[in-house]
């Protein structure tokens, strides 16, 4: 097996001219800064050019109106404009667990500077069936699928049931709409073969680079209702496990914190131990304020209760017809 070292890239933000950025202020002098930074990640990470290829930008884009430690519109937008300069066709696509995609891109503000842009946000829907090498019969986007090359753009957050979540999990987002809840319900009481799922989900993928999003990020619990902490990283690899394994050691998780971390390296996969990586810029020591990250010490179960899970799809079915304000 390879082993060669694979590189992780960690930037620092300044935390008050972070603040003082908006979305508009993106495609001016003033926000020049922050497009530059993901142009600098995002080039490092390229193997090729990818002139004419589609990509595309897989964010969190967790729900509507969620805080802004939830999902980044900052960051979309960044990696849109980096992509453009390379001269991709660029794509922002997520599976929302609530609503369409361009509603969440909406309530971020950043709806018309994507349209400005000529840039599409759609919904990861188009179900491919697949059946995983863990036994897990599922579907993921066509959206996904097709692609030449995703964007992976995680927020750093901490989550209830999986500890955290990052590069890795943020994937599981390929899979459309209601299906992430029937799979919970599914696969979900045994924590091992949900782990991989997500795990093997990401092996399916085109080409995947991701940037993460760690610059304000949501800590204690989550991922909708945890405290934000500034962490002030942006942070990227070739390797999802890389970079997620970069982030544990700098907050000072352990696997068994982290189910899906947990998993990999016991599947033995690449990237899943500090000694394996690289830091060409800065590494995870130089991440100062990481040591305050909390992470929930108990987890929630991962399994969906089925009758609450049917109730809630009659509730969302209810309300796109009308039925439920």
């Amino acid at each position: 097996m390879d082993r060669a070292p694979i590189h992780v890239f960690i930037s620092k933000v300044d935390k008050n001219k972070y603040l003082s950025l908006t979305p508009e202020s993106l495609l001016d002098k003033d926000g020049k800064w922050f497009v530059e930074l993901f142009y600098k990640h995002i080039s490092s990470l390229l193997s090729r050019d990818i002139r004419g290829e589609n990509v595309l930008v897989k964010p969190n884009l967790l729900k509507a109106k969620a805080p802004e430690c939830v999902t980044s519109g900052l960051a979309i937008v960044a990696a849109v404009i980096s992509l453009r300069e390379v001269g991709a066709r660029v794509t922002v696509g997520d599976s929302p667990a609530f609503g369409h995609a361009r509603q969440v891109v909406g309530s971020l503000g950043i709806g018309p500077i994507l349209k400005r842009l000529g840039v599409e946000t759609i919904s990861l829907d188009s179900p491919v069936k697949v059946s995983l090498p863990c036994g897990a019969k599922i579907a993921v986007s066509k959206h996904a699928l097709d692609r030449d090359v995703i964007v992976n753009l995680p927020r750093l957050k901490a989550h209830c049931q999986t500890g955290m979540t990052g590069a890795v999990k943020n994937l599981y987002g390929t899979v459309p709409g209601f299906r992430k809840g029937l799979y919970h319900v599914k696969y979900g009481k045994e924590l091992s073969l949900f782990s991989r799922m997500i795990i093997e989900i990401g092996q399916l993928l085109p080409e995947t680079i991701s940037v993460l999003d760690a610059i304000n990020c949501m800590h204690e619990t989550g991922p909708t209702v945890g405290k934000p902490i500034f962490l002030g990283v942006v942070a990227s690899s070739t390797s999802t496990h890389a970079l997620d394994t970069a982030m544990y050691h700098a907050i000072g998780a352990e696997p068994d914190m982290v189910p899906i971390w947990k998993e990999a390296r016991k599947l033995g996969l690449k990237g899943t131990s500090i000694n394996e990586l690289t830091f060409p810029w800065l590494e995870p020591k130089d991440i100062t304020e990481a040591k305050k990250f909390k992470i929930p010490r108990k987890l929630d179960p991962v399994a969906f209760n089925p009758v609450r899970f049917l109730l809630g799809r009659v509730k969302s079915v209810a309300r796109r017809i009308g039925i439920m304000s």
